[in-house]
């Protein structure tokens, strides 16, 4: 920052900075703000990463938005439009345009977002019983949607009410369930 600050390109710059997401299973919780799950895990404890974007006079300094939900598919989008760059055209990308997010104006996503995790049986798991989560996850709006490949093991979480995933809806809201988890494994089988 003392480098952009010196050469007068401050002003002209979009700093983000960001991390890998969750803490390895060894801290014990104690480094996933209390969320729920780690590393190798989609539960928020090892899905949610730290995010921070500084651009002098035009992201407001110091502001917290603990509403918008932002994913790495946005970066190229976003940085493309806060740069008045044009997308390639003909190309469908996955992510949205959050630039109004970092401008200071929370936003919903128009699209869910869709996780997977494991789909070989050796890939690294969690030990602890309850950091292991179901395979596939999908996230749209304030409901996020945990399920196996198979289709088992269904988890339903209001995540604005239950950011921790301690109260599984799947059965108390069950067309919600069963959309989220339609999208979550016809997500799976698509080609990338």
């Amino acid at each position: 920052l003392d480098f952009l600050r010196e050469s007068g390109l401050e002003e002209n710059t979009i700093v983000i900075f960001s991390s890998d997401n969750g803490p390895e299973p060894s801290f014990e919780h104690q480094r996933s703000g209390g969320l729920r799950g780690m590393k190798w895990s989609l539960y928020e404890g090892g899905i949610r990463t730290p995010f921070i974007v500084r651009w002098k006079g035009k992201i407001p300094a110091g502001r917290v938005d603990d509403t918008t939900v932002l994913c790495g598919i946005d970066l190229f989008p976003t940085v493309c439009a806060l740069a008045g760059v044009s997308l390639p055209k003909g190309v469908d990308f996955d992510g949205e345009d959050m630039g109004a997010a970092w401008l200071g104006k929370p936003l919903t996503r128009a699209k869910p977002l869709f996780w997977e995790y494991g789909r070989k049986p050796d890939y690294l798991y969690p030990k602890a019983p309850g950091d292991k989560s179901p395979n596939v996850a999908v996230r749209d709006g304030k409901w996020k949607l945990l399920v196996n490949a198979d289709g088992s093991q269904i988890e339903l979480y209001d995540l604005k009410a239950d950011p921790t995933e301690t109260t599984n809806l799947a059965a108390r809201q069950p067309a919600i369930a069963k959309r989220l988890a339609n999208q979550a494994l016809s997500w799976r089988k698509s080609p990338p």
